[in-house]
């Protein structure tokens, strides 16, 4: 081959390549829309699974370490085959006793550690109620006791309605308001706790109620459905949207078995389909963010906290004559004579805003609920434990107490 011939040829592969290094490619104009679109889904994809494995690990966190929170002194990591046989009966009173009586804690139990009565700044009484717990009746024994124990009640306040969280603003607006009370005040709002020294305002004595958590939800689900209530809601608000017949009409039991968005208590969910206030540890835990993930451990731990070291009483209904003892003995100024003045007034009291055509709910539709309320249930427990000590403390030697 000529000189010539071989350069002409090597300029011709070198075209060749070139024309293969610098050509385009042409891409569908739609095929490019697929790819941002997969490349914002894996981001998302990725963004949710990291911000659900940061939770977990905040979970095991809590799992590994020693509670220190626990009502009877127990970490639920080191119950052994024996205790666990002891705790059988452990969320009765009776058994809480014959349990703190087994491990020789009977004998330490005092009133004065066990009441944050003496923690409180300011003598102004804090119900900030929880939703469907018997709170009603609370009012009113508290209105009936104002005038005897010469107190006053105010269950109006700057509050526009329940919401789960507060911004800072809103927070300090009602510590404020409950501050400008005075001291021999009683103030009662469905709101979860807020932290009065975040204001640089002094701590009043907080109370509570807790009920069970299954019978809460379900109370809460024929309440939202109730007339009445319907009726005062559209008298305040005559643009409001009224439900449908059907919602009406829903079977509470064909409600949970269908897997009906309302009924569906998933936990670790922020979002709920329908408002039904089934995070009762949520009252306790109070204006943080972490509390909001439905039967989160981490939630349920802050919530404990909250109790064991604010909250001068949470009571019961279901166990009314403790918790009427603890706060006449915990909370004197306001609840002096509560028994006296509960029994002389029990009918009323007992059927304050009680649904008395409550459809019938199956047991094991009733399963199938608690199993998504593990953690709330632990926290119901804990509530109803410490309650029990508070009211062996009075005197443990000769129980039970009349």
């Amino acid at each position: 081959m000529s000189l010539g011939g071989e350069k002409s040829f090597k300029m011709r592969m070198r075209d060749m390549e070139n024309a293969f290094k610098y050509r385009r490619i042409p891409y569908p104009k739609r095929s490019v829309e697929l790819i941002a679109i997969l490349a914002i889904s894996c981001t998302f994809f990725l963004f949710m699974h990291t911000n659900k494995l940061n939770s977990r690990l905040k979970e095991m966190e809590i799992k590994l370490q020693p509670s220190e929170f626990s009502a009877l002194g127990l970490t639920g990591n080191q119950i052994s085959p024996r205790e666990s046989s002891r705790r059988d009966n452990i969320n009765t009173l009776h058994g809480t006793y014959q349990y703190l009586k087994s491990t020789g804690q009977l004998r330490s139990l005092s009133t004065s550690s066990l009441n944050n009565t003496r923690k409180a700044d300011i003598d102004i009484l804090f119900f900030n109620r929880c939703a469907k717990v018997g709170s009603e009746s609370m009012i009113q024994l508290l209105g009936n006791l104002e005038t005897i124990n010469g107190f006053n009640l105010d269950h109006f306040g700057p509050g526009k309605g329940t919401r789960r969280n507060l911004p800072p603003r809103e927070q300090e607006r009602v510590a404020d308001y409950v501050f400008r009370l005075g001291a021999g005040s009683a103030y009662v709002e469905h709101i979860s706790w807020i932290n009065f020294y975040d204001f640089g305002l002094p701590k009043p004595i907080y109370i509570n109620l807790v009920r069970d958590p299954v019978e809460r939800v379900i109370s809460w689900y024929f309440y939202a459905r109730n007339a009445y209530k319907n009726a005062w809601v559209f008298r305040k608000n005559p643009n409001a949207n009224l439900k449908s017949a059907v919602w009406f009409k829903k079977d509470f039991n064909e409600c949970v078995r269908s897997g009906d968005p309302e009924c569906q208590y998933v936990p670790y969910t922020f979002v709920d389909s329908t408002g039904n206030f089934k995070r009762q540890s949520l009252f306790f835990c109070g204006q943080n963010l972490d509390c909001l993930p439905f039967d989160s451990p981490y939630a349920i731990q802050m919530a404990k906290d909250r109790v064991e070291r604010e909250y001068a009483v949470v009571g019961s209904w279901e166990e009314t004559n403790v918790t009427l003892t603890v706060l006449e003995n915990y909370i004197p100024l306001f609840f002096s004579g509560a028994k006296r003045v509960y029994y002389l007034n029990k009918e009323s009291l007992e059927n304050r805003n009680r649904n008395n055509r409550k459809p019938y709910v199956a047991e094991d539709v009733k399963q199938m609920i608690r199993k998504n309320f593990t953690n709330e249930y632990d926290f119901y427990h804990f509530c109803k434990q410490r309650l029990f000590k508070q009211y062996l403390a009075l005197n443990h030697k000769e129980f039970p107490i009349n």
